[in-house]
């Protein structure tokens, strides 16, 4: 059965055991994707993908492992003892995954998050080889469940070990679960050790979820103003603004810093709003805005803000 695809593969021993053919069910999965459920014998499996034959030949992998662990299975022509290695030819569904194209390191981290698991580590942990010819050797970890994955490329490899990953991961999830870990026995010495892991691997997870619903939803507004951007905006104001603004920003004879800053701001058409924040220490704390077409707020000491606000606009201006 060299080069057939699991899907062919799991045609053939159901036409050797007649057991009929298998049943696939297909669900919209998240992020546009498509989740296949296949049953066979009262067996069922599942595998996800961005398109339903993707998903389709994942889950005929992995209902083939599943029949491995059958007793009574030798009818089919599959070695468990061999851990089905010859007949399933896993390194060839392997191959089909990655010359697909899919981003399986995505999809694995998809699945991490959905089904509320640790993510998934992957490194290159050995090179060797001629550098015309190297071999990469990657290792994918999650929780305590290591696969890995061998290429002449690096993209490859961790494409390979993220779907030895995702093909255990998905055949038995509670394998990831860390309720079915192996705790330490001295609990009181490691409880707060165990809790800053869970919180650290929380956030990442968080992290990585809202990275995948902005990249998602399209957003492409995520970037704060440029410096530049804003520069230029006062830099290319009106010409008779900016004179009558220097005119005031030279003008002695102002009483106050307060006084001079605002007439520079009514030069400037710039209509401030002044309001006094929540602060220990004993000089009011003040927050300066303006409503001009870039968001423009300034914070600090009534005694220092009007004159550093003064200076801001000097140097925005030119």
């Amino acid at each position: 059965m060299d080069n057939k695809s699991a899907v062919s593969a799991l045609q053939e021993y159901c036409a050797q055991a007649k057991t009929g053919n298998p049943v696939y069910e297909y669900l919209d999965g998240e992020d546009g994707g498509y989740i296949c459920k296949a049953v066979l014998l009262d067996i069922e499996a599942y595998g996800n993908g961005r398109s339903k034959r993707d998903a389709k030949h994942l889950a005929a992998s992995n209902i083939m492992r599943k029949l491995c662990k059958v007793p009574g299975l030798s009818h089919l022509g599959v070695d468990v003892n061999d851990n089905c290695q010859d007949n399933l030819n896993m390194t060839s569904v392997v191959d089909e995954l990655t010359n697909i194209n899919r981003d399986m390191l995505k999809e694995l981290r998809d699945y991490c998050v959905r089904h509320d698991m640790p993510l998934p580590i992957i490194e290159i942990v050995q090179q060797s080889g001629s550098p015309n010819a190297p071999e990469f050797v990657a290792c994918c970890s999650v929780a305590s469940i290591k696969r890995y994955g061998k290429s002449d490329k690096k993209k490859d490899a961790r494409q390979r070990a993220a779907i030895e990953m995702l093909c255990v991961i998905s055949n038995d999830s509670n394998n990831a679960n860390p309720d079915n870990q192996v705790a330490c026995t001295k609990a009181k010495n490691v409880n707060d050790l165990d809790s800053s892991i869970e919180d650290v691997e929380t956030e990442r997870r968080r992290k990585f979820k809202t990275y995948r619903e902005l990249t998602d939803a399209g957003c492409e507004d995520t970037q704060s103003v440029k410096l530049c951007d804003r520069h230029n905006y006062f830099k290319s104001y009106y010409p008779h603004l900016k004179q009558a603004a220097f005119e005031a920003m030279n003008n002695d004879s102002y009483l106050s810093g307060k006084d001079k800053l605002l007439a520079v701001l009514e030069a400037l058409k710039l209509t401030p709003r002044i309001t006094t924040l929540e602060s220990s220490s004993f000089e009011p704390l003040l927050m300066l805005e303006l409503n001009c077409e870039y968001d423009c707020i300034f914070v600090g000491l009534e005694s220092k803000i009007y004159g550093e606000i003064v200076e801001y606009f000097r140097d925005m201006l030119v």
